[in-house]
């Protein structure tokens, strides 16, 4: 099994997903946003090892919450591109650290899909939580991470990269 699973746009494997993330959205309470100063750039290597360390973290928080066998939807909230799969517990830490830091030019990323905004807005969803990354044209770029079970895994203010960015509660 893959860790990465592409579906066509109109599978129907994501619509559940895309039914949590609209109520979660729609509640907007146990709500952290970080909007993403401009500037930043996960393409800059001084921030490799922090964006390395943010993944790991995630990951093993996804692996706590996503029970052995299933998968998380990873969704496009702009349908610009079809939505994937992704299931955590399959192993690919043990590769190169440009493949894990996943933004070296011309080296086939770890992650398919980006943990941190870098021109494109991605969604991964569970049963009650979502993380989001929100690359609007019109307004900053933000992580949004939704619901109380995530929230309470991740420990956000030890996660050395989120430092850098400005720190929103709903």
């Amino acid at each position: 099994m893959r860790a990465w699973q592409h579906l066509d746009f109109d599978d129907p494997t994501v619509a559940p997903a895309l039914a949590v993330l609209q109520s979660l959205q729609r509640e907007d309470r146990e709500v952290v946003r970080y909007r993403i100063p401009e500037g930043f750039s996960p393409y800059d290597e001084a921030v490799a090892d922090e964006i390395i360390e943010l993944q790991q973290r995630v990951l093993d928080a996804l692996r706590k919450l996503v029970p052995p066998g299933e998968r998380l939807a990873v969704v496009d909230p702009e349908d610009h591109h079809p939505p994937l799969l992704f299931h955590p517990h399959v192993p690919f830490e043990a590769v190169s650290r440009e493949r894990l830091w996943g933004y070296k030019h011309y080296v086939m990323p770890a992650w398919r899909v980006g943990l941190l905004p870098d021109g494109e807005s991605w969604c991964f969803v569970g049963s009650d939580f979502a993380w989001e990354v929100l690359n609007p044209v019109t307004s900053p770029s933000e992580l949004v991470i939704r619901g109380s079970r995530l929230l309470s895994t991740l420990d956000l203010e030890s996660i050395r990269l989120l430092r850098r960015f400005e720190f929103h509660k709903s």
